[in-house]
């Protein structure tokens, strides 16, 4: 029973040195040794490191009941990321790591032979790389959807 009322008083009492009386506060009118430099932004895309347990990735999964041959092509400035034809037997999906560390546009092309093709302009941010954004590509008998997790 002690420790109830105990709780509750602690509960309810204001916790010290948290707040300063008025006119207590005290100012400084001392300017710091050094103070902060201003530089012009560089116009180069920052480099975010991606935690290692969440890198962005791209599944490419096959809902339907049968067998597909996908090819997946991921681009950015020119250079291919990843180049990747693969069987994916029914209902099977695979996982690519391009290894994204910055943010920037990036184009994403997936092809079904003998089927759909679609291709995506991406714009992969400093939150996208920061938090590991993964991309989903659904893989249908008629149509391709592609999703970004936010």
């Amino acid at each position: 029973m002690r420790r109830r009322t105990l709780l509750a008083a602690l509960a309810l009492s204001p916790i010290t040195g948290c707040a300063a009386p008025s006119g207590s506060a005290k100012t400084s009118s001392e300017t710091p040794a050094t103070s902060p430099t201003i530089t012009a932004e560089s116009s180069a895309t920052p480099t975010v490191t991606p935690p290692p347990d969440d890198p962005i990735l791209f599944v490419v999964h096959n809902p339907t009941e049968s067998d597909l041959t996908v090819s997946v092509t991921l681009t950015h400035d020119g250079t291919a990321l990843v180049d990747e034809t693969v069987a994916l037997a029914a209902d099977e999906a695979v996982e690519y790591d391009p290894g994204i560390h910055s943010p920037g546009e990036y184009t994403l092309t997936v092809a079904v032979d003998g089927g759909p093709t679609k291709t995506r302009e991406l714009t992969i941010e400093e939150f996208d790389v920061g938090a590991g954004s993964n991309h989903y590509v659904e893989i249908y008998a008629d149509e391709i959807q592609i999703f970004a997790e936010e």
